[in-house]
């Protein structure tokens, strides 16, 4: 791979793309780097310039598509966004996205007059263009002082419950941006696989479409139960697993829940029935990834498309998914959809054991556990799997907690000390789940500066409760570039040694090594991290994967649902370097009361507010390991919720969760950890309160509750095991002290 260099990067939307090809290959004197259907680039050494042409008609900028500039890594793309941030001018970031043939880390922001910017890393090259793109007017923050361009508004089709629908659709095709279905889930006379078919032809290429209504967590014996009040006119409740693959088999993709409320409205047959609002986009492009199969039926004996494939009468073609929507716009008739394929784990076929699977998913703070929690759960629910989940920290009130609950999924937390230090608590709450949600997977996640989980957790647990739980390997997360910094490989922030000794035994206990978020460094930095890891701890299985980006999970997830854990000796532990290193932790949770006269964008006090207080601790020279908050509106639905999530003092806030909507107040709630006296996370918490409420209107932030401190030495229930720990007072292995 050639070295990094910075280079202005230049967009152009052109209507003739080979024309346009021909111009500047004169023009430039040379070929293009690429050269696709759909996209061409050329690489000019002088003045170093990326020159992308896209075809398609000039937008409100004209033929401007956007300019940017490539960077030469992540840190200075992490710093120069991070500068903006803190100057006050909002960015979008999209990590680890294929985009024009190549994979890029990147944010977007707008200049004062508007023209888009893109800044980016460039990681590596793709065969496919990939459903990325420029983002649209509404995708994007608005300009400084609220400002905003001039545009369009957005082409929307919508149908509520108890209107009629003419099907086909009278719209023509790619002529919506946006599809709403609003309740239309709970109607009945409705063929709904038809209806998605035709939202996916009217709608542009990577137009949208949403769903609202009412659903159940597994279907129901009778789906039209008799509710009350205007919820009567509910007349069938899907579950909602089911949702995702009628999007999927209608040809949508990027399917995502973005809500599941938290408790059911109603109930029928014991099972609660939820709000759900769920979103997909239609593929943009043409992708070389075939996950379509088709059958020609016919009537002649061959033919060929407009891009090359040959069908035979009765013989099935793999496709890509713009073919196949290409295919159904011209000939619905003569072609027939077979089961789309679908990347799933190899689980076991058979049913499985009246034993429960305990999987615990561990790592340091801000390694990546709650965001694959949360996918783990998802993708054991779409197999028909319940699942439990079970969260823990030093003290109550835990973002975690609050995000996967708001996501549908039964939670138990654990406050107060570790798994290893509430052993019996672990068991009183999976016994608790197992009353309630019968799970047959229970995924915990320990807190993340806990470590000797293997001798304390998961060997006690086989040894007294082997006839309840199978155990599957211990997984351990780690943030690469975190990991990058501890092992010498990069310069930056970092830990202290008996901080660092702490994030170097959670991966030496570890079965499986997940490297996450892998889409933040290039194949170079993950290779050599991948040596480094294989190297320290030879006995560890090493992943790749993306949590967020839901990529490089399926190895990972069929791990966990078909291997045991490991049965070897559990490792020495210092306990006393062990507790030293969690006292230099300072740990700080509070809930907050926010108010205001009129209403405000949570969002972006949520994004001031972590600024402000990341500033402060960057001034205190604090190393911050995981700073996280989620903000619960009053006049919101159950379950709806934005959330926000910093890994590293020298990185940017990013949202995870946003509201739709302004709000008059609410519940916010804060976790932050960081090497740093707990005193001091108080204080910066309290000033950024004060900063940031200044900059909202008639906002005023009450302190309802904190804890702030630095946990006590670990002094675990149980600890199984040949080895034989050296101790210096304090915990014994196995005396049952807590």
């Amino acid at each position: 791979m050639s070295a990094p260099a910075r280079k202005f990067h230049l967009s152009l939307n052109v209507s003739d793309l080979n024309r346009s090809v021909a111009f500047y290959r004169v023009l430039f004197g040379l070929e293009p780097a690429k050269q696709h259907a759909d996209y061409a680039k050329f690489e000019v050494e002088s003045p170093p310039t990326v020159f992308s042409l896209i075809p398609g008609r000039a937008g409100g900028g004209g033929s401007l598509n956007h300019v940017g500039l490539c960077l030469l890594d992540s840190e200075e793309l992490v710093a120069i966004q991070l500068r903006l941030e803190q100057a006050g001018h909002k960015t979008l970031r999209e990590d680890g996205v294929a985009c024009c043939y190549s994979r890029q880390t990147k944010f977007w922001v707008r200049d004062p007059d508007g023209v888009l910017l893109e800044l980016y890393v460039f990681h590596e090259d793709l065969d496919d263009h990939g459903d990325h793109h420029a983002p649209a007017d509404a995708d994007l923050p608005p300009l400084m002082g609220g400002a905003t361009e001039a545009t369009a508004p957005p082409v929307t089709w919508t149908h509520h419950l108890g209107e009629p629908i003419p099907l086909p659709l009278p719209q023509d095709a790619f002529s919506v941006q946006e599809v709403v279905l609003e309740g239309t889930i709970n109607a009945t006379g409705i063929d709904f696989p038809a209806l998605l078919k035709e939202a996916l032809r009217i709608l542009k290429p990577g137009g949208t479409i949403s769903l609202h209504g009412l659903v159940a967590d597994r279907p129901l014996a009778a789906p039209a139960p008799a509710l009350p009040g205007p919820a009567a006119a509910v007349q069938h409740v899907p579950d909602f697993p089911s949702l995702v693959p009628l999007l999927h088999s209608a040809g949508f993709r990027n399917a995502r829940f973005t809500k599941l409320s938290e408790k059911g409205y109603f109930e029928a047959e014991g099972v609660p029935l939820r709000e759900v609002l769920l979103s997909a986009a239609k593929p943009g492009f043409r992708s070389s990834k075939k996950d379509q199969t088709v059958v020609y039926l016919g009537p002649q004996n061959a033919i060929e498309d407009d891009f090359g494939n040959r069908f035979v009468k009765g013989s099935p073609v793999a496709l890509n998914t713009h073919d196949w929507q290409s295919l159904k716009n011209t000939a619905p008739s003569s072609f027939a959809l077979l089961q789309p394929l679908v990347e799933t784990p190899n689980l076991p076929a058979s049913p499985m054991s009246t034993k429960a699977r305990y999987i615990m998913i561990g790592g340091f703070l801000g390694a990546g556990k709650t965001t694959t929690v949360g996918r783990l759960a998802k993708h054991l629910s779409a197999q028909g799997l319940r699942v439990g989940l079970i969260t823990n920290d030093q003290a109550g009130g835990l973002v975690d907690t609050k995000l996967l609950r708001g996501q549908g999924y039964a939670t138990e937390e654990i406050a107060g000390g570790c798994f290893c230090c509430r052993f019996n608590t672990l068991v009183d709450a999976a016994s608790k789940l197992a009353n309630e949600a019968k799970p047959d997977v229970f995924i915990a996640e320990p807190v993340g500066s806990c470590t000797d989980l293997v001798a304390t957790v998961t060997y006690p647990l086989r040894r007294m409760y082997g006839d309840a739980f199978t155990v599957a390997p211990l997984s351990v997360l780690v943030d690469p570039i975190r990991a990058r910094r501890v092992f010498g490989l990069d310069q930056g922030g970092t830990f202290s040694a008996k901080v660092a000794y702490i994030f170097k035994k959670q991966l030496e206990e570890a079965d499986i090594i997940v490297i996450s978020k892998s889409d933040l460094i290039d194949d170079t930095q993950r290779e050599e991290l991948r040596v480094v890891l294989q190297q320290e701890f030879p006995l560890a299985k090493i992943v790749t994967a993306s949590p967020r980006q839901e990529t490089g999970l399926d190895e990972l997830f069929a791990s966990l649902m078909t291997d045991e854990q490991a049965r070897r000796n559990p490792m020495a532990v210092d306990y006393e370097v062990y507790a030293d290193g969690e006292a230099l932790l300072g740990w700080l949770n509070a809930t907050i009361t926010l108010k205001a006269d009129d209403e405000f964008d949570a969002n972006a006090f949520l994004k001031q507010l972590a600024l402000i207080v990341q500033a402060q601790l960057q001034r205190d020279g604090a190393e911050i390991a995981h700073f996280k908050m989620t903000f619960s509106p009053d006049d919101g639905i159950a379950g709806e919720l934005a959330s926000i999530n910093l890994v590293r003092s020298d990185y940017v806030a990013e949202l995870g969760m946003e509201l739709d909507e302004p709000t008059t107040g609410g519940q916010l709630i804060v976790n932050l950890r960081a090497e740093a006296d707990p005193a001091s996370l108080m204080s910066a918490v309290k000033d950024g309160l004060n900063e940031a409420t200044l900059k909202f209107f008639g906002l005023k932030a009450t302190l309802d509750h904190e804890e702030h401190f630095r946990p006590g030495k670990p002094t675990p229930t149980h600890r199984d095991g040949e080895v034989v720990m050296e101790t210096k007072g304090g915990c014994k292995p196995g005396s049952g002290c807590c």
